[in-house]
């Protein structure tokens, strides 16, 4: 994969990332570190992704098609928790 792949690549993922840092901001009033810190947790859901895709080693696209869905799977949840946790806050006016 050549260098302009990689950017798709970075593009796909980034992108989306950002739009999402930016909607923790304005839709939940998150300040710049706690949107940051929401937004990072892509990368522990990731890291579920990939070892729940370790025994599909041998068969490389399954592999990958378990380790997005699982981190899509892993990071929609603990958001899903944050949220939770921050509504309450909210709708009584702290932060």
């Amino acid at each position: 994969m050549g260098s302009l792949g990689i950017l798709a690549v970075a593009g796909l993922v980034l992108v989306p990332l950002v739009r999402e840092y930016a909607d923790f901001r304005r839709a939940w009033g998150l300040g710049r570190a706690a949107a940051l810190g929401v937004t990072g947790l892509v990368i522990p859901a990731v890291g579920i992704g990939v070892v729940v895709a370790l025994p599909l080693a041998a068969w490389p696209y399954a592999q990958w098609g378990v380790t997005i869905a699982a981190a899509l799977a892993a990071y929609s949840l603990a958001v899903s928790a944050v949220e939770a946790a921050v509504e309450p806050a909210r709708v009584s006016g702290r932060r």
